[in-house]
């Protein structure tokens, strides 16, 4: 019997394999796994985003032209994608590198030995000194507010105090800077890029394309994975994380420490 040509040009059907137990074949069960073919994740190529877990959608140089937030982002998305331009041009002027919306200011490369991480990238740049994506408010209000309030109870009342209670007051101001510095300049906690499952109990971050250990997400102020994420502070300008929750709370501690102090020498309480 002869076919048209309609019929001689329909496409052929093509058949799923079955297993036994009725389900499909394994590579159609994991479409769309991370890692599986046609999946995207950076690559070393793309410098620190290829390192460390940026998000997919977030600028991966200073220069991108798609910096800031897009124009539907609310009432205040002008102001804020004016703000982070303007930021931007400021940090390469400072010759920083961008990582996520945070600033690398100070970093090494690891020279020797390679230390790779499991299933993930090599460990080949240390963060010596990184900046949130809210330094300008630490820079031009927590700091100030800090040496304006110090200084001026420094100035005025301080001097007739005893000398205990000076030495006192310098030391808790003195480690209140050092402690917001350690926050505000430390990294908290960047989760390195992990494009295979290093261990079972990791889950994936569709985010920033990578897997990640318990504990860790994905933040989109900072535009990264953090390991021990708890929240982002604008007084401190950044996120904070595992490795800098220790001085963050040293850091209210002596905040604290320091405003009761003040108020017990303005009162004329202590001696």
């Amino acid at each position: 019997m002869r076919r048209t040509a309609q019929e001689e040009e329909a496409p052929m059907l093509e058949m799923t394999p079955v297993h036994p137990d009725g389900s499909e074949d394994a590579k159609d069960e994991e479409a769309g796994e991370p890692g599986a073919p046609g999946t995207s994740t950076p690559t070393p190529d793309e410098g620190l985003a290829g390192e460390f877990a940026v998000g997919a959608g977030v600028p991966r140089t200073w220069d991108d032209p798609h910096e800031g937030c897009p124009d539907d982002c609310g009432p205040d998305g002008p102001c804020v994608k004016y703000g982070r331009r303007n930021v931007a041009r400021f940090c390469k002027c400072l010759g920083a590198r961008r990582l996520g919306y945070m600033a690398v200011l100070r970093w090494k490369n690891v020279k020797g030995k390679p230390a790779p991480m499991p299933g993930g990238a090599v460990r080949r740049t240390k963060l010596l000194c990184i900046v949130g994506p809210f330094w300008p408010f630490t820079l031009c209000v927590t700091f100030p507010l800090i040496f304006l309030i110090s200084g001026a109870i420094g100035i005025a009342v301080l001097p007739d105090r005893a000398l205990v209670t000076k030495i006192v007051w310098a030391a808790s101001v003195l480690c209140l800077v050092t402690a917001l510095s350690c926050v505000a300049f430390r990294d908290p906690g960047i989760l390195r890029r992990h494009p295979e499952k290093p261990e079972p109990n990791w889950r994936w971050n569709d985010q920033a394309r990578t897997f990640r250990p318990p504990g860790a997400c994905y933040d989109e102020d900072l535009g990264l994975v953090v390991e021990g994420f708890d929240h982002v502070c604008p007084w401190t300008g950044t996120g904070i994380g595992q490795r800098n929750m220790g001085a963050f709370h040293c850091f209210v501690t002596l905040l604290c420490v320091c405003i009761v102090l003040d108020v017990l020498i303005v009162m004329r309480v202590l001696p």
